[in-house]
């Protein structure tokens, strides 16, 4: 392993684990750095939620997300899985960028390196970074080999040490098959169903339409049962973004409950995380529920199905295009956007289940 250093939840100390001579070993291979990318802008909103810009070395950037939490003394960095996103979510500016490549592991991994230097030297975060969640641009189901990795490195007390229970692996689901692999990862799993009518969930994630909603489930379930029994100890979240006059009504809910009660028998908890919309440009038609609306739902799941920890998730940082839905890299170079269309027209980037290309791009933190 190539790892930089340790940033484990309960110390704020670094140590350092690659050896000089191992240093030189590489450098005599051509690999003189040790993190990809770097932070190019940090950008702090209201509440204290701070969006990074990291740019990488073939141009391309993506945005992750601190975020402190109000009460407790915890942050949180919402980390991203890919360049862009191919997912097309009706409510989400990631998915207007359009899909320009996977990150890789390591990639992935620095997002947290680089957040937590930032973290540990500002004023603006005071309380310690302990929890990720990969739930910024793109999808960790479509990039689910490169995301597991990187579970894996954050997860790993040689390297960054997070505590499983403290990272969280989010996808809308792309395949029945994908489930497998990241079932696999030391980590929660967190699936973005936005609807549980097949028609609606269709028109808000265009590109879901060919596995149904109960396919989907299937797979997640297999993937549980067979190839991780300790998931039954971890919690899983199911999480939908709610429209106002969409998909916030009371049968909406109820279908929602009735949808989660499978997962709920193979696990040992399940929150049901719900997302108001927030406001991105290209759909002004769409509203956050008011909140009697979103009273009436959190109750109608409960009633419906009562084992399930429900809540609304406080909107955080979208004075600054931070919250969740409004990621969207606005800048990108010339040359990186015509490297990556060709990257996309060899199929590079389409991939579900390979490695992202390029021979040392992203190398250094668990090669």
């Amino acid at each position: 392993a190539v790892a930089t250093t340790t940033a484990g939840s309960s110390s704020s100390s670094s140590s350092e684990v690659v050896t000089p001579k191992t240093r030189a070993a590489l450098r005599a291979h051509g690999i003189t750095r040790f993190v990809p990318g770097a932070i190019e802008t940090a950008t702090p909103a209201t509440d204290g939620t701070t969006k990074l810009l990291i740019r990488f070395d073939d141009g391309l950037a993506v945005e992750s997300v601190l975020i402190p939490h109000l009460r407790l003394p915890r942050t949180t960095l919402c980390v991203s899985t890919q360049v862009g996103c191919d997912r097309g979510c009706a409510f989400c500016a990631t998915g207007r960028m359009g899909l320009f490549r996977n990150l890789t592991a390591c990639e992935i991994a620095a997002q947290f390196f680089w957040a937590y230097q930032y973290a540990s030297t500002t004023a603006f975060i005071e309380k310690p970074l302990t929890n990720v969640v990969f739930m910024g641009m793109g999808d960790a189901g479509v990039n689910c080999v490169e995301s597991a990795r990187a579970a894996e490195t954050l997860t790993d007390d040689l390297r960054f040490g997070l505590a499983k229970a403290k990272v969280t692996l989010s996808t809308v689901g792309p395949t029945p098959d994908a489930w497998r692999v990241l079932a696999k990862a030391p980590c929660a799993l967190a699936w973005s169903v936005h609807s549980a009518e097949d028609g609606l969930r269709r028109r808000l994630v265009p590109t879901s339409s060919h596995s149904s909603l109960s396919e989907l489930r299937q797979g997640l379930l297999d993937a549980i049962r067979d190839e991780r029994p300790a998931v039954r100890t971890r919690t899983m979240m199911v999480a939908a973004t709610l429209i106002d006059g969409v998909n916030d009504g009371v049968d909406d809910a109820r279908q929602l409950a009735e949808f989660v009660g499978p997962i709920v028998d193979v696990c040992a908890k399940l929150n049901v995380d719900l997302i108001p919309v927030n406001a991105v440009d290209h759909a002004p038609q769409f509203r956050r529920p008011d909140d009697a609306r979103l009273t009436a739902f959190v109750e109608t799941v409960k009633r419906h199905e009562p084992r399930v920890h429900v809540a609304v998730r406080v909107t955080r940082g979208d004075d600054e295009d931070a919250a969740c839905g409004q990621l969207a890299v606005k800048e990108l170079s010339r040359g990186a956007l015509q490297s990556a269309r060709k990257r996309s027209m060899r199929g590079v980037s389409s991939s579900s289940f390979s490695s992202s290309s390029g021979s040392n791009r992203g190398r250094g933190v668990v090669v």
